[in-house]
């Protein structure tokens, strides 16, 4: 008895995931070619930050996102409030090494903005360009105030926005742009 009900038991357990694979495979094939479908093929249970140069940083931003459009977006928009914020501190502090880095952050700004149109037109070219010229940016407004032997509250804010940045250039890698 006990091996007819081991064998009801894995019968009853094969059929049900069978029936699941069925039911998930119908899902997919009602609705193939829809984004919804091709989302939940590629994204069931996926974590875009895994391999992120900063991946807890990553999280923090993206907060689940699976797409990694919307998320590259949300990136690139908050990048540019923290950039706003840099370029606020920079401007309380008097010296030629935050007019450089004042100077570098408004032409990151800009070169955000022309991230998000190039995301909008599927131009990752463009896009990808543009974030390492923010990079380099944020690269150059540090090296004015390393230049000038300056201890400043800057340099936080200058590690964040290049991490921030090699975060949005590794998930432009995950974008399938047209």
């Amino acid at each position: 008895m006990a091996a007819s009900y081991n064998r009801s038991t894995i019968s009853s357990c094969s059929n049900f995931y069978l029936l699941m694979l069925l039911v998930v495979a119908n899902m997919l094939w009602s609705s193939w070619g829809s984004e919804a479908a091709l989302t939940l093929n590629l994204n069931l249970s996926l974590d875009l930050c895994k391999k992120a140069d900063y991946p807890a940083l990553c999280r923090s931003v993206v907060k689940g996102l699976v797409d990694p459009s919307t998320a590259m977006e949300t990136s690139i928009k908050q990048l540019m409030v923290e950039t706003k914020q840099a370029m606020s501190v920079a401007k309380r502090q008097k010296s030629s090494a935050m007019d450089v880095c004042i100077e570098v952050y408004d032409d990151a700004y800009s070169n955000l903005e022309t991230c998000l149109s190039s995301l909008k037109s599927h131009d990752k070219g463009t896009l990808n360009i543009n974030l390492s010229a923010a990079l380099t940016d944020y690269v150059t407004c540090q090296d004015a105030i390393a230049e000038k032997g300056l201890s400043s509250p800057i340099t936080r804010n200058n590690n964040l926005l290049s991490q921030m940045t090699t975060n949005c250039l590794y998930l432009s890698g995950l974008i399938r742009l047209h």
